[in-house]
């Protein structure tokens, strides 16, 4: 789009749509989600400062 931007006749048109992009861009990246967890009220998880159960491994043990 940059090319076409100094044209008399494409110019604003160009313009436009770097513009566009540009905005849409910003608020798909950065406003969208900071809203959607301010909408929704998404924290961090909470992290447990002692396990009293083992850690899965996730492989089974066969009982003989």
């Amino acid at each position: 789009m940059v090319p076409i931007a100094p044209t008399v006749f494409w110019g604003p048109m160009a313009f436009a749509i770097i513009g566009g992009l540009a905005v849409a861009t910003v608020l798909t990246l950065i406003f969208l989600p900071a809203l959607y967890v301010a909408w929704f009220r998404i924290s961090e998880p909470l992290q447990a400062e002692s396990c009293t159960e083992p850690a899965h491994t996730g492989i089974l043990a066969l009982q003989a």
